[in-house]
């Protein structure tokens, strides 16, 4: 049972991070942020009036965050990345800059927002979005104004998303609108609670028509499609808050925990994703609390000219790739074999026509092999293979191959901004200059660095600049290389936004063929690819050729072997074997077919083949947007006792896809592979159910050493795309209350009305593979003796009352199980703890709150947790005498594991409890006009201490 328990105890919860490593460059300096990066979409039609557009929704950006930020920060230097085929303008050519690293994005519509703005946001409270997304007609119409209010001020809410990692205080999806508060009444869902306005339904069938909301029988609560609207006349003192309202007038400020302005102080109360996250701190302490203002730019009370500077760029036509090949004594054998394997099919097959590719070679000393060769046609790549080492002996000079490529990037006097030097090495450097000797020097050139580490084990100088120049670097070994190869696809894969011309890989694959035997494999082709599709072979026994068969999903052949066959496909034969390098490859003609294409690969040998498949595709036409996966890391480097967190984004266009296949394969550095699948749950680390992120902490380290990550996703029953999207997105001016009483409707807010949802659709079989960045654990090796990790924090804690008619229902507690390491197996047991009243207790001490006794449970067991991923729910006793109609209850609970080790405590789970029915025994009666008793008080005492 639960007991009044008046004292004032003191709880404290750390809010949950799922963070991601962001790609943004933008820093700030002196209340300035330069670096901003804005890309505009490739399928953008060239237009001055857009890039004026851009230039003066940010300027009027920059001059509402300096408000906003009370004088700390504004938009210094902007720049914008026109696409490639943009002619008409005077475009300044890029360096570093690309599309996929744009912190906003101005494209088509998303299906579900349409021309709303919105952050995609996978982290936690105070972790950075991914980007920004903007439609062009949203920049250059004036009409959106009137739905989510002045340009500038939509833009700094979207910014505190992006920049900052606060959420929304409005209801999003899966949020309730409206809400009891601690006095009983009925609030909507808003910051600050002293923004007044009225509760209606509009009837966009007719002209609008608006009426007064009916209470659903149930909880009491305003009926579905109820809508809050704000008085038009607000009082003088009110001033926030930019994530909740950022439309209204006087909306200047963020929402803060300040006692002294009581009017626009944090709404605790309200049931959104920002007390959820942040665990009821307010945007403003977050935002303070960023690296942006932590002890550094103060409030500048000085006038300034907060206009940004404007640069305007466009990409070079080619992406150019000097490719830096270790040849020294350690690579010597398979591994040389191997590199060369891999390096033919990327010059062969993945690097796009147009693009420029040069060789060197390093051991003691560097050389040039070929300079930047662009390639044009097959004989321009047949050309360069000849030209890759066939010798390995002597030391390691990374610093020497490092030179030797910036001076190819420099040849005829071009500048080496933005050239790739992609390094592919197997050890440790012993020969000068070092790679540190070197590194100031490629930075200053601008050169981006990339790396493949082949066998190594230790993190090293060559990793650092690879971060440093904004580079990726990637983990393989010789004894499964696939990711390897994926590395290779990965870095010539177009990051100028155009999906139709990227390269997907659809199928990877590793197996055994024993002597004598056959194995069979498949591919699903889905209609959004088939463009271009190849699929390749290699295999590892250079003498012996494998023989292989491809079958149509027709049930026509092609085949290695060339005899004719009644069942053989038109155009058989098809294949191209190439015995210097042991690849067979498979070109389609035309558009691959779409379904279950078969494959079967054989061998006469007197000892077993290890193969590797790769099946790579194209967008199959362009009035089509193809599936696509992106997906990385939370961080790079780990340490002992910490998690690492995968996660992979699943959409076609701007649209989630649902109900996928998700699977991470960890490659460990003695080269074996550990599988972990992937949720799109809402669970930790997973922030947001159905959005199409899926995610996973990884745990599971061998040793000290580099990790490999690649991502596979599939779906072979029923997969959906775009069935609802949840995000964090402008709010919408639906109307106001005018000074008469009258309603005010906006009619341009009706197509926002339901946009949670739009209706699903299969997407069929598909596949996709995905190489990640790698990534380093420092810390001990794990071992079944020592326990390392906690169980995860519970990020999606939430209490009900069970009837609010009946005063001894008891409350509802629902989560998602944790695990005992993280999010993977199962917790030995719960602690579940509450305060009355003032539920912000719960956030400064959580171990001297009131803990919930084995006897106050009505349903469920908090000694016998559930395996980690499954739904919990708990039914807790309120059996108490009170003295008034209700009380507020909050909650929140940790779990531990059978070592002792315990997680962080949950969100906190606020609840008005009933003892008396909020509906008068009356659930048909209106919910009108909103006089909130926490505004009058309020505003008395914040008048007294003025």
């Amino acid at each position: 049972m639960i007991l009044v328990n008046l004292s004032f105890s003191l709880c404290v919860l750390a809010c949950f991070k799922g963070a991601i490593v962001s790609s943004s460059i933008v820093t700030i300096s002196n209340n300035g942020y330069s670096g901003l990066l804005i890309a505009i979409n490739p399928e953008v039609p060239e237009s001055s009036e857009l890039i004026d557009a851009i230039k003066e929704v940010w300027t009027d950006a920059s001059k509402a965050l300096y408000t906003a930020t009370k004088q700390r920060a504004y938009f210094d230097q902007i720049t914008i990345l026109v696409p490639k085929f943009w002619n008409e303008g005077t475009y300044q050519p890029a360096g570093k800059e690309t599309y996929d690293a744009a912190d906003v994005l101005v494209a088509y519509p998303n299906p579900v927002y349409q021309d709303q703005p919105y952050t995609l946001q996978y982290g936690g409270c105070g972790e950075p979005g991914t980007y920004i997304h903007l439609t062009p007609s949203y920049l250059v119409n004036d009409s959106f104004v009137d739905i989510f209010g002045p340009k500038g001020k939509a833009m700094a809410h979207e910014w505190g998303h992006y920049r900052w990692g606060v959420f929304d205080e409005s209801p999003t999806y899966g949020y309730d609108p409206f809400y009891y508060n601690s006095m009983g009444q009925i609030e909507a869902t808003r910051c600050p609670v002293n923004l007044k306005g009225e509760f209606k339904v509009i009837d966009y069938s007719t002209t609008g028509t608006a009426r007064d909301c009916q209470r659903n029988v149930q909880d009491g609560l305003p009926e579905d499609n109820c809508v809050f609207f704000p008085y038009e006349e607000q009082s003088s003192y009110l001033t926030s808050s930019f994530m909740s309202n950022q439309y209204i007038k006087q909306v200047e400020l963020f929402c803060h925990n300040d006692e002294s302005d009581p009017y626009n102080i944090h709404n605790k109360e309200a049931p959104n994703e920002q007390n959820r996250l942040c665990n009821l701190r307010s945007t403003w302490e977050v935002i303070l609390d960023s690296s942006d203002f932590a002890n550094v730019n103060s409030p500048n009370l000085v006038f300034l000219d907060t206009s940004p500077t404007f640069n305007i760029i466009k990409p070079t036509s080619s992406k150019r790739y000097v490719l830096v090949l270790d040849t020294s004594g350690s690579m010597d054998g398979t591994k040389l074999e191997q590199m060369r394997q891999v390096v033919s099919i990327f010059i062969g097959q993945f690097v796009p026509t147009g693009d420029q590719v040069a060789l060197v070679e390093f051991a003691s000393s560097a050389s040039k092999l070929s300079s930047l060769r662009t390639l044009t046609d097959q004989s321009d790549r047949d050309s360069l293979l000849t030209k890759l080492p066939i010798d390995a002996s002597g030391g390691t000079c990374i610093g020497c191959g490092l030179q030797s490529a910036l001076e190819i990037l420099e040849e005829n006097g071009k500048n080496p901004v933005g050239g790739n030097i992609v390094v592919f090495t197997d050890g440790e450097e012993n020969e000068k200059p070092y790679v540190k000797d070197v590194s100031d020097q490629v930075l200053q050139a601008g050169g981006v660095v990339h790396a493949i580490f082949f066998s190594t084990s230790a993190k090293n100088d060559l990793a650092t600049l690879v971060v440093d120049s904004g580079g990726i670097w990637f983990f393989g070994s010789e004894v499964n290389i696939n990711s390897i190869l994926g590395a290779f696809q990965s870095l010539a894969s177009p990051n100028d936004g155009d999906v139709y011309s990227e390269i997907f890989q659809v199928h990877s694959s590793t197996f055994d063929v024993d002597k004598h035997s056959t194995y069979n494999g498949y591919v699903d082709i889905d209609s959004t690819v088939g463009n271009n599709t190849v699929f390749t072979f290699t295999w590892d026994q250079y003498d012996i050729q494998i023989e292989v068969v491809l079958e149509h999903p027709s049930g026509c052949i092609y085949s290695t072997n060339h005899l004719a066959n009644a069942n053989d496909c038109t155009g058989q034969p098809l294949d191209k074997v190439d015995l210097t390098f042991k690849v067979v490859s498979f070109p389609l003609p035309g558009t691959a077919d779409p379904g279950r294409w078969r494959y079967y690969v054989s061998t006469a040998a007197d000892r077993s083949q290890k193969v590797i498949t790769s099946v790579t595709s194209q967008a199959s036409d362009r009035s089509k947007q193809p599936i696509v996966v992106s997906s990385g890391l939370d961080k790079t480097d780990v340490g002992t006792g910490d998690a690492i967190v995968v996660y992979a984004q699943v959409s076609q266009g701007f649209a989630p896809v649902l109900d996928a296949n998700v699977l991470a394969l960890v490659q460990q550095p003695d080269g074996t592979v550990k599988e972990l699948e992937l949720y799109d749950a809402g669970a930790a680390p997973d922030v947001r159910a159905d959005d199409g992120v899926y995610s996973r902490f990884f745990t599971s380290y061998s040793k000290p050493g580099s990790y490999g990550v690649q991502v596979t996703v599939s779906q072979t029953v029923n997969s959906y795309k775009a069935t609802r999207v949840a995000g964090s997105r402008a709010p919408v001016n639906f109307g106001t209350i005018k000074a008469d009483g009258s309603v005010n409707i906006n009619p341009d807010g009706m197509q926002y009305v339901g946009t949670n949802d739009v209706t699903p659709v299969e997407t069929g079989n598909f596949s996709r593979v995905v190489t990640n960045e790698g990534f380093q654990y420092t810390g001990i090796a794990v071992s079944g003796t020592v326990d390392f990790f906690p169980p995860n924090q519970i990020s999606d804690l939430k209490a009900e009352q069970m009837d609010v008619n009946d005063p001894n229902s008891g409350v509802t507690l629902s989560f998602t199980a944790p695990g005992n390491d993280y999010d993977q197996g199962t917790a030995f047991r719960y602690e579940l703890r509450y305060v009355i009243n003032n539920v912000t207790q719960l956030v400064d001490s959580f171990e001297s709150c009131t803990l919930v006794k084995k006897s106050d449970v009505i349903k469920g067991n908090l000694t016998q947790p559930k395996v980690a991923g499954s739904k919990e729910t708990f039914l807790i006793s309120t059996d108490v005498a009170v003295t008034s109609d209700q009380i507020t209850l909050g909650f929140a609970l940790l779990a531990i594991d059978e070592s002792g080790q315990k997680a962080d405590p949950s969100n906190v789970a606020p609840i008005v409890y009933f003892y008396s029915s909020p509906t008068g025994g009356d659930a048909s009666r209106v919910v009108a006009a909103m006089t909130s008793v926490f505004f009058a008080v309020a505003l008395m005492l914040f008048r007294l201490m003025i």
